[in-house]
């Protein structure tokens, strides 16, 4: 308490003459050669949120359109799908006739009709090839 009462009760700080009356007109002075900076707003900007809006309600309008149509063909075909199931594949693998998938196979992959070749020029071709003489006869 001592070192309180040793401060004198007069105010040190003093204020300049006129200092409120002059700083009023320096600040309008100052801010008046400052020329105000103009900004352009985009298009994009402008209209943001109302495109971002209308994307979302878009997307969910596709995404509840997509699920609907999902759902309900499931309903729809649910008679097919139980039929499937039903269907036991080894009894479906058992039942298919081999020599008859060869034949319709072969009907597919060989034409029926073909170039004339003789033996002649099948055995010139393959000795062309280098293949011998004794190999030819003993496949034809």
């Amino acid at each position: 308490m001592t070192k309180l009462n040793d401060i004198p009760p007069k105010n040190p700080y003093k204020v300049p003459d006129n200092y409120f009356d002059d700083v009023n007109r320096k600040i309008i002075s100052a801010a008046s050669d400052i020329e105000p900076e103009v900004r352009k707003i985009s298009i994009y900007n402008k209209f943001r949120t109302s495109i971002l809006i209308a994307a979302s309600v878009a997307g969910f309008i596709i995404i509840s359109y997509n699920a609907v149509r999902l759902f309900s063909s499931d309903r729809s075909n649910s008679s097919v799908s139980e039929m499937l199931h039903e269907i036991n594949p080894d009894s479906l693998i058992n039942d298919i006739d081999i020599s008859s998938l060869e034949e319709s196979a072969s009907s597919l992959i060989v034409p029926q009709e073909g170039p004339d070749v003789s033996k002649k020029d099948i055995i010139d071709y393959l000795l062309l090839e280098n293949i011998e003489i004794n190999d030819i006869y003993e496949r034809l």
